[in-house]
């Protein structure tokens, strides 16, 4: 079966960077050995002939620097079908990132950016037990405004980040973090059973981000979105909270849009995908 072959777009011409330089002619072997891995991480093997076309390159070049990311492992080649593939040593590469990828900092500007677009205070959120810990949080500008310590905790099934990454979990790790059938109520707004927090979760699936109405805090509302893994596991969730009377049911929708993004792009930066 023919697979379709990727392309991408590729700065032509000597890069920027080289440009009255020496080693100018390094520089853009290098570029192109990155763009041509580009191209094998978007499929499962393609032909020299396959590469040098989505590359836009000529194909001696092609050939010439797919050898030698062979030889450093970067790439592989199968003799029988003549294809090339991204190659185990890109793996142990990029697996460097897993070991020093920090949530909070690499969520920092991207928190700090929504924050200031909502005038809202913007908090960044893990699981631990049965509680959410508040991890990163930029505070709003607003005289009244919803405040959480950082380290502080809440219960899951009472926030609005808890919810959007409960609602993210496959149903058995749900149970696991739930624990029994009759859950702890802080307002008149708690949901204290498991059907009731199961048809929310349900709903908040469907519409990529969770409300808090009032369910841990009276007078005090806020939208999450859960933030996810490279396996589509939530790890954590984006939140914005305020006071009741700045956040009516009209605002929600905007705001349930924005976390839902800021979510998305995070998710992005975080795994890859």
């Amino acid at each position: 079966m023919n697979q379709a072959v990727p392309s991408i777009v590729r700065r032509r011409g000597r890069p920027s960077s080289a440009t009255g330089t020496e080693g100018g002619g390094e520089v853009q072997s290098l570029d192109r050995a990155i763009a041509l891995l580009e191209v094998l991480a978007l499929s499962d093997g393609l032909t020299l002939s396959e590469v040098a076309r989505a590359a836009e390159l000529p194909t001696s070049t092609v050939h010439r620097l797919l050898t030698t990311l062979e030889r450093r492992g970067l790439v592989g080649h199968d003799a029988a079908t003549g294809q090339w593939m991204v190659g185990i040593g890109l793996f142990r590469v990029g697996s460097a990132y897993l070991r020093i990828r920090k949530l909070p900092e690499i969520a920092r500007s991207l928190l700090r950016e929504l924050s200031h677009g909502v005038n809202e205070t913007v908090n960044l959120s893990l699981i631990e037990g049965p509680h959410l810990i508040c991890v990163a949080q930029v505070e709003s500008h607003a005289a009244v405004r919803a405040f959480f310590r950082i380290g502080g905790d809440l219960p899951i099934h009472a926030s609005g980040g808890g919810k959007a990454i409960l609602a993210g979990m496959n149903p058995e790790a749900r149970r696991a973090w739930l624990g029994g059938d009759q859950l702890q109520r802080f307002t008149e707004h708690t949901h204290v059973s498991r059907r009731a927090l199961q048809a929310d979760l349900a709903q908040i699936a469907e519409r990529g981000y969770s409300i808090d109405d009032e369910e841990h805090t009276p007078g005090m509302r806020c939208v999450a979105a859960a933030v996810l893994d490279e396996w589509r596991e939530p790890v954590g969730a984006i939140s914005i909270s305020a006071p009741t009377v700045r956040m009516p049911p009209e605002r929600i929708v905007d705001l349930g849009a924005r976390v839902r993004e800021a979510a998305r792009r995070l998710t992005t930066q975080y795994s890859g995908r």
